[in-house]
């Protein structure tokens, strides 16, 4: 599986700006896309930073030469690199393992969820997700850290048409390795798409599907004791 990869951090001296208009990045003709979240300071660091990351990994190679079997970017040739686009940015949001385990059955995981100033952005190669790129925020300066996950840009991609209109949050659970999309309707509490992170750990069904054939989200209430149960088991676990 294509994980990430990790690069020497580049220092950009950019720092968040206004925001962005909530304009959906476009990926494919009548699908529905992610939105974009970042700032205009940080979407001008992650391009910058992508740039010069990806320069920098095809430096000396061919522009027709092949990646390696295993590169954690989807592209096939050093030259594709060079040609990489961004599509929409997206900060990862954490729930702390203390809180999720004190939570009652009806608790609302979304209320427990917080920011992390982590960014990730979807690296798109003509108009398809092939990876995604790290910012994190060093010494007051954006800065392009990684790029990889290839399959996690996939997925997320993939399950776009759950969020409705593109407008989403993204849940990283480490203690659970569960990845979740929160979505939102008027007037109604999350619900969360599994990534398939999310349902390998849970042990949720990895072939359900809503009536439109997106991925199905669930609700607090149905995550909460598989999340748990997660987490006490790698506790436990990382205690040996």
């Amino acid at each position: 599986m294509r994980t990430a990869l990790w690069a020497p951090a580049v220092a950009l001296g950019l720092c968040a700006a206004a925001a962005l208009p909530a304009a959906a990045q476009n990926i494919g003709a009548g699908k529905v896309a992610l939105r974009d979240q970042s700032s205009l300071g940080l979407r001008v660091a992650a391009e910058q930073g992508l740039r010069t990351m990806m320069r920098e990994m095809s430096s000396g190679h061919a522009a027709n030469a092949k990646l390696p079997d295993g590169f954690p970017i989807a592209a096939a040739t050093y030259g594709d690199l060079r040609a990489l686009s961004l599509g929409a940015g997206f900060e990862v949001n954490t729930v702390d393992p203390a809180a999720l385990m004190y939570a009652n059955g009806n608790a609302d995981l979304s209320r427990f969820a917080r920011s992390t100033d982590t960014w990730k952005f979807v690296i798109l190669s003509a108009g398809k997700p092939v990876g995604l790129l790290d910012m994190n925020r060093i010494d007051g300066r954006w800065q392009a850290v990684g790029a990889g996950a290839s399959t996690l840009a996939a997925d997320l991609v993939a399950a776009a048409p759950a969020t409705g209109d593109g407008s989403f949050r993204f849940v990283r659970i480490y203690q659970a390795t569960s990845d979740l999309i929160e979505v939102r309707s008027a007037g109604e509490r999350s619900r969360f798409v599994p990534m398939p992170s999310a349902r390998r750990s849970l042990a949720l069904s990895a072939d359900a599907k809503s009536a439109a054939g997106a991925e199905q989200a669930l609700s607090s209430e149905d995550l909460l004791p598989a999340l748990q149960a997660a987490v006490r088991g790698n506790l436990q676990r990382g205690q040996r």
